[in-house]
């Protein structure tokens, strides 16, 4: 029996999917992401699910991000269709949820999981979260999809200092550059989000759900054209392929500083 890396609470019309690797903070592999995928594109079906809530186990981490030693794996060739990328199926079914999915952050939310977070419509931490969006700490050149998400969260400079520093940030720097939009102590998130997750569920689906699509249509006009898309590729693909890339792996490994050298 595969392993229940994401959790599913049904209460009413609202649903709990909590990503359940707490002895690796939570961190995503793509068994996790299918799994996350798999689980909206079922709640999409069921015909009851008016809203849906993510969050990791515990309280130490929504999610560290993607598997460090995973990055640049080859996929499973099994896999075929939307699954055959898990990071892209996973964050598809959250944009492509038909009603709100809101992100409750405890603790860590640091890259993927980080962009996991934006990918949902709503983002509520509690107030000793961290969060920091962190490829140029390991070598990576991020991809265009994920970029826009900042982009359309917080502007461009915002996005540039994210991205440039990978600092981590507490949540009400968060709270002030539109990273997040609640705060609040960690004893009262949980009853904030569900208060607030209530109220949107009592709403009328059809607005709430058209409303969401409407704002997905409008932002997916937000298009490369394919020279562009290729030159993204190609400077995505020299970063996986790089000596920096293998040393940012090690040094995160080690707990020691990188030494990059542009190869």
């Amino acid at each position: 029996m595969a392993e229940e890396l994401v959790v599913v609470k049904k209460e009413e019309n609202i649903c709990t999917l909590i990503i359940n690797r707490p002895q690796k903070r939570n961190s995503m592999n793509p068994e996790t992401l299918l799994q996350l995928g798999d689980a909206l594109n079922a709640l999409k079906e069921d015909g009851q699910t008016r809203l849906v809530v993510i969050r990791g186990a515990g309280e130490e981490a929504f999610s560290s991000g993607y598997d460090i030693g995973r990055i640049g794996g080859a996929s499973d060739q099994e896999l075929t269709g939307p699954r055959r990328n898990p990071l892209a199926y996973g964050m598809n079914s959250v944009s492509g949820f038909p009603y709100p999915v809101i992100a409750m952050i405890f603790g860590y939310a640091v890259g993927a999981g980080l962009e996991l977070a934006a990918t949902c419509d709503l983002r509520f931490a509690a107030e000793g979260a961290r969060l920091g969006i962190t490829p140029a700490k390991l070598g990576v050149v991020y991809s265009p999809q994920g970029l826009q998400k900042f982009l359309n969260l917080v502007g461009v400079s915002q996005t540039k200092e994210l991205f440039y520093t990978g600092r981590l940030i507490d949540a009400q720097r968060a709270l002030e550059i539109g990273l997040v939009d609640h705060v609040r102590p960690a004893g009262e998130l949980v009853k904030f989000t569900y208060d607030l997750a209530g109220e949107i569920a009592g709403n009328a689906p059809l607005s709430v759900s058209g409303t969401k699509t409407t704002i997905a249509r409008l932002l997916k006009y937000q298009k490369l054209n394919p020279e562009d898309e290729d030159e993204l590729r190609k400077l995505q693909a020299q970063a996986m392929s790089s000596e920096d890339l293998k040393e940012g792996q090690k040094a995160f490994l080690e707990k020691r500083k990188p030494r990059f050298t542009g190869r």
